[in-house]
């Protein structure tokens, strides 16, 4: 029910991130901790979300379920697999203008994130996506100090501190800092049940 209300009962004390789940701050508290509970046996690199370290172990087991037809090479992720068909097809797999001018288009994904396998339609946006996995993140709120990795969310984070709700329901004037929010508030109204 605090996905709809909003509430955010756990606030972190070093940063003022508020979450739903007092899992989620807990979580939340190894940026500042520092903390890598999940240790690597064979290698011994760390991580702070069981996810992350999940899809490292696949680099050590058998779990290279995508396997290329012509040289017999396994990988961990499809996208790593369609990459490495590149070898076998043409040195690259796309130019840039072929991209930029056709990609959207087609719906291909050319740029690919070598940690999760996940696709890109342009180069930016795997730069984006990259500071998930690498932790970088900058954009910071000059108010509290605290970064982000997108500068739109920290966007919607200075609204916090400025007390702003741009998006107002039309029905009843309840306002709210996300259109998310305002989303989920207009099923009072429609009735809708998803």
């Amino acid at each position: 029910m605090r996905v709809h209300t909003g509430e955010k009962p756990f606030t972190c004390q070093k940063c003022g991130n508020s979450f739903t789940q007092q899992g989620s701050l807990k979580i939340h508290m190894r940026i500042h901790t520092g903390e890598k509970p999940y240790t690597c046996q064979q290698c011994g690199r760390s991580f702070s979300r069981k996810n992350g370290f999940k899809i490292h172990m696949r680099t050590h087991t058998i779990e290279s379920s995508y396997t290329c037809q012509q040289c017999g090479k396994s990988f961990t992720h499809k996208g790593r697999l369609k990459i490495h068909m590149g070898v076998h097809t043409r040195e690259k797999l796309y130019t840039y203008s072929q991209c930029h001018k056709t990609v959207v288009h087609t719906g291909e994904s050319p740029f690919t994130c070598q940690q999760c396998g996940k696709g890109f339609t342009l180069k930016g946006s795997l730069n984006r996506h990259m500071r998930i996995h690498n932790g970088e993140k900058p954009f910071t709120c000059k108010q509290c100090g605290k970064s982000f990795n997108q500068a739109g969310n920290l966007k919607v984070h200075t609204m916090i501190h400025t007390g702003e709700k741009p998006y107002t329901c039309p029905q009843c004037g309840k306002s709210f800092n996300r259109e998310g929010y305002l989303k989920v508030h207009m099923r009072v109204h429609t009735g809708e049940k998803p």
